[in-house]
């Protein structure tokens, strides 16, 4: 799941996060769906290479002035996203028409559709795990009382929802069924605060996460063992997002290093940077029909690449363009402007 790569750089070379030392209760609150949502206005982007790059359009209306959307992911009803700036999720469909509904504390992080069919998102100014019905009721789940609590999440192949935990005093990795216990793994990771970013489910049934302080990528099994690997990673990568590709490896995005790279699930890690423009700043990534798709945050596009490494960038309508995620029969890709305050429709 994706993170916000501008916030990250912020975040993990200052030390500051947005979380808060309070934890909130475990409780129930709703929300009512606007009476009228307003179908959205875009522009399309001009493609330089004749026609032969994906369409893209950003969509704006009925998204809230400085609401700075952040993590994106399908479910029912369309596309999800969060909006960290007006503690609100989004629901955008595929016309561009924008539902809100209210989340009930600050620190709206990253979001993804359960096995319930919920939405489920991270409150790190909550130090809370948070449950949203399709039609807005929210249940907040406590995680315990830390300063920085979870950041991304991501559904397992056990039917549970796994999350990244951090802490001033050691990282670990959370796991919160669909009826709300929580459990927090460390086994196998090593301690103190490493920087635990983005986590995705693999396709060998485990979840996978970067370790960004700790320029690790991980796994960790469905009991909660965790193995790290490090080898092949370039020193200082700012590891950022990662996902399970459509070769059966995980891809990850180096912030710092302005690369991608592939790791098998036995450990082996390659690198690629051929094809991504300089000072690009890879973001979040996510597959479909049969490609890696990437954000490129200071460089306003999003790069394709091959499972062979092939890239090539296609220049998007988006200032900060921030999260990518597809859809449910992967026709379209989906990317939060963090900046911009618009979501971002790319048709390959």
């Amino acid at each position: 799941m994706i993170s916000h790569a501008r916030q990250f750089s912020f975040t993990f070379t200052a030390g500051l996060l947005l979380a808060s030392a309070v934890a909130a209760c475990s409780g129930t609150t709703s929300s009512t769906l606007p009476g009228s949502p307003q179908a959205s206005a875009g522009r399309w982007q001009t493609r330089a290479d004749a026609g032969k790059g994906p369409h893209s359009i950003e969509y704006f209306a009925g998204i809230t002035g400085g609401s700075t959307p952040r993590g994106i992911s399908v479910g029912r009803r369309g596309m999800w996203f969060t909006q960290p700036g007006a503690n609100q999720i989004g629901v955008i469909n595929a016309q561009g028409v924008v539902t809100e509904l209210t989340a009930p504390t600050n620190g709206v992080n990253n979001i993804v559709q359960g096995s319930d069919g919920n939405m489920w998102f991270t409150q790190s100014g909550a130090d809370a795990i948070g449950r949203m019905t399709p039609k807005g009721k929210v249940t907040l789940f406590s995680t315990g009382n830390e300063a920085y609590g979870p950041f991304d999440i991501t559904a397992g192949s056990d039917g549970n929802l796994w999350f990244t935990f951090r802490s001033p005093s050691t990282d670990a990795i959370g796991r919160i069924t669909t009826a709300g216990a929580v459990t927090l793994f460390t086994s196998g990771l090593t301690p103190g605060d490493v920087g635990v970013h983005d986590i995705a489910e693999g396709p060998d049934g485990n979840v996978w996460f970067t370790e960004t302080f700790n320029n690790r990528i991980a796994s960790c099994t469905p009991s909660g063992i965790i193995t790290e690997y490090s080898n092949g990673i370039t020193s200082g990568a700012g590891l950022t997002d990662i996902t399970a590709g459509p070769d059966g490896n995980l891809w990850f995005t180096e912030y710092s290093a302005n690369q991608v790279g592939r790791i098998t699930t036995g450990g082996t890690v390659t690198e690629f940077s051929n094809g991504i423009s300089p000072g690009a700043e890879p973001g979040g990534i996510a597959q479909a029909r049969g490609y890696l798709w990437f954000t490129e945050l200071n460089a306003s596009n999003v790069g394709r690449l091959s499972t062979s490494g092939q890239i090539t960038e296609y220049a998007i309508p988006a200032q900060a363009a921030s999260d990518i995620a597809p859809n449910g029969n992967l026709s379209s890709l989906w990317i939060t402007d963090y900046t911009g305050n618009g979501i971002v429709k790319v048709t390959p």
